[in-house]
């Protein structure tokens, strides 16, 4: 990472863990309809050691701050900032770093965010205000608006400057990562086929994106952190491990990438995540073909997927490349598959920990200190 960069720290959490494994935690549930008992402040305190990262979502882009409530914000916490905090600060105790994700897939009102590219705005001195007020690591770019065209390109580098300049006015030691569209590493036409080894996405819509964007070779300087959204995309026309690779490829080798995940049922596609390839016995639990008409017959299962992607060799991978949940409370009505329950949000933790690091996930997290890179 560039020298200049110095205020983008890549943070070992306290308890040692060489790989990274991020949790998104939805701020729209504890006190919810579908979860009426839980305390948002509580559980995310008592969240799972073995995450190194926590993302609570969603922030809008058109992000404003007062500190007293979250109006403004896009957050929906049934607890306020200021209860909130101690929990954000349990987490950190633990050594796991807690940023701020910005955007989703309804949020999408990007425009006055990117405009603040060039100088800070309103909007940038709000995500920094937040950032120190509320005692987080950082931010997270979830940039899911439709479309791979130049006014989608300009817009989401114009982001991406723009909440760097926010992390940077936070302070130094803070993060800028990036949640990754699921095939906007393919190649298309626009792309060029090269490096598909001549082919091109059967996807539409955001395909290529990212690679298109990150033809501007200064913005994966300002990244840490990359996690690939390798899920709702169905069991069709797709594969995690090509598009982790893809990515792994396109970013360089100090940036670390992450292979997503999600717990089914997933919002869109038939996909079911089962824990290890035995289990994938029904429809939704083995890949037919890569986006690029492979067949592959592949389990969608934890251990093979984090086995050949981030554990995999390959040209320029970081040591710490790793996975990624949306989202860490999804432990509700779980669908079978076969006779057996697909894996849980904490069930995958404690799995992901093991095959990462060989780690087993303990309730109480030694602290060995932090070491900064």
């Amino acid at each position: 990472m560039a020298a200049a960069l110095g205020a983008m720290l890549c943070i070992v959490p306290a308890w040692g863990a060489k790989r990274a494994l991020v949790g998104y935690y939805p701020s729209w549930l504890c006190g919810s309809p579908l979860m009426p008992d839980c305390d948002a402040a509580a559980d995310l305190a008592q969240l799972s050691p073995g995450y190194t990262h926590v993302m609570l979502s969603f922030a809008q882009p058109d992000f404003a701050w007062d500190g007293a409530n979250w109006t403004g914000t896009g957050l929906q916490f049934r607890k306020s900032p200021a209860d909130m905090k101690p929990a954000i600060a349990a987490l950190r105790a633990h050594g796991v770093r807690v940023v701020l994700a910005v955007g989703g897939a309804k949020y999408l009102d990007w425009s006055p965010l990117a405009a603040e590219a060039g100088a800070p705005g309103p909007i940038t001195r709000a995500l920094a205000d937040a950032i120190t007020a509320l005692g987080l690591d950082g931010l997270d770019v979830d940039y899911e608006a439709e479309g791979a065209g130049p006014k989608q390109i300009a817009e989401y580098a114009g982001v991406i400057r723009a909440m760097h300049r926010a992390v940077v006015m936070a302070g130094p030691g803070k993060l800028l990562t990036l949640a990754a569209w699921s095939t906007g590493a393919d190649c298309t036409p626009a792309t060029g086929l090269a490096p598909c080894g001549g082919k091109a996405s059967q996807w539409p819509g955001r395909a290529g994106r990212e690679r298109l964007l990150f033809r501007d070779e200064t913005l994966p300087d300002k990244l840490s952190m990359v996690s690939v959204m390798a899920y709702d995309a169905g069991t069709n026309n797709f594969d995690p491990v090509t598009a982790y690779a893809l990515y792994r490829d396109l970013l360089p080798a100090g940036t670390i990438v992450n292979l997503g995940f999600e717990i089914a049922p997933e919002g869109w596609g038939d996909g079911r995540l089962v824990a290890d390839a035995a289990h994938a016995v029904c429809h939704g639990s083995v890949f037919a073909t890569n986006q690029f008409g492979t067949p592959t017959h592949r389990p969608y299962a934890v251990d093979r997927l984090i086995a050949d992607g981030p554990l995999a060799p390959r040209r320029n991978s970081n040591a710490r490349d790793g996975a990624m949940l949306w989202h860490g409370l999804k432990d509700q009505d779980l669908p079978l598959c076969g006779s057996a329950a697909t894996i849980s949000a904490l069930e995958f933790v404690t799995q992901a920990r093991v095959l990462l690091d060989g780690r087993q996930v303990t309730s109480a997290p030694a602290n060995e200190g932090t070491h900064d890179d």
